[in-house]
């Protein structure tokens, strides 16, 4: 990790939402040593131009800096319940952000606090402890200049986490993706797994499925070497090839442990530095119980 210490954004909402994205930073935190900045963002007050009667003082109209400090008031309420979730043992701190979004007012404050992740808590609806992505985390799935961390609903950081899972595609990015779970893992003495997921058409035979199954246990094979020369760690590296007639299918059959994350690479066509999540790994998030974290093209994870 580098010198200066992590920290990350947490996007906090008095919601079931927002308690799962501080039980992620949690379980981040204790993994890495990071900090935790508690973020709660409001919309920017419209200017309201004072009234201007033909004579007499000017009025200032009603609503506007009332409303405003309504809402600082409020925010502290809320920020002072988000700090009460994170234990002593972590180092956190609560912060009002004024935007025209959710969305811009988490990446200023990354920015602000040279943040290394956002961190947010899935939409509501999700049952099983799996996703449905809000508007929030859509946007940042597609635009995040950080890593992004997306709890599943009903998310309860229960104990360390123990291991780290890389999905791993066969696109041209899987050695950047591996040198940013290098970053992640140095340090850290967690287990680490490599996966890929096969796609099975109804149509195939036998024999192409084992072709297919051979060619992605043989580039796991690659990725493991490309890791091991380039990574000082000494924890346990499996590798794991999932197959199903869906990536979704694919997902359930591997074993997920409960302190777990998974870590996946942005898509292709994500610009420089930006994360943009691709169809895989979407489609994954319908089967997933663990966190995920999407990382950005060339970018690294602390």
């Amino acid at each position: 990790m580098n010198d200066r210490i992590a920290n990350y954004v947490v996007a906090y909402e008095a919601t079931d939402r927002g308690r799962d994205a501080i039980e992620l930073g949690v379980a981040l935190a204790r993994l890495t040593g990071a900090e935790l900045r508690l973020c709660i963002v409001f919309p920017t007050p419209p200017a309201i131009p004072a009234e201007e009667p033909a004579d007499g003082p000017t009025v200032e109209p009603a609503g506007g800096a009332d409303f405003e400090s309504l809402l600082k008031e409020q925010a502290e309420v809320w920020l002072a319940e988000a700090a009460s979730f994170v234990p002593d043992d972590i180092i956190s701190t609560t912060h009002t952000i004024w935007a025209d979004s959710t969305f811009e007012g988490l990446i200023d404050a990354a920015n602000e606090f040279l943040s290394s992740r956002i961190i947010v808590g899935a939409g509501r609806g999700g049952i099983l402890n799996r996703y449905t992505i809000g508007s929030v985390a859509n946007s940042l799935l597609h635009a995040s200049p950080v890593p992004v961390g997306l709890a599943p609903h009903g998310y309860r950081a229960v104990g360390p986490i123990s291991r780290i899972t890389c999905a791993v595609g066969t696109g041209l990015g899987w050695p950047e993706l591996l040198l940013s779970t290098k970053t992640l893992m140095d340090g850290l003495t967690v287990d680490l797994r490599f996966i890929t997921l096969v796609e099975i058409d109804d149509a195939w035979d036998p024999t192409v499925l084992a072709a297919e199954t051979a060619a992605s246990e043989a580039h796991l094979a690659e990725v493991h070497s490309y890791f091991t020369s380039v990574s000082d760690a000494t924890v346990p590296v499996t590798t794991a090839v999932a197959s199903g007639a869906s990536f979704e299918e694919a997902t359930e059959t591997l074993h997920w442990r409960e302190l777990e994350i998974v870590v996946v690479g942005s898509s292709r066509l994500a610009s420089p530095g930006k994360v943009f999540i691709g169809a895989t790994a979407g489609r994954m998030l319908d089967s997933l119980p663990v966190p995920l974290i999407i990382v950005p093209v060339e970018g690294l994870l602390s």
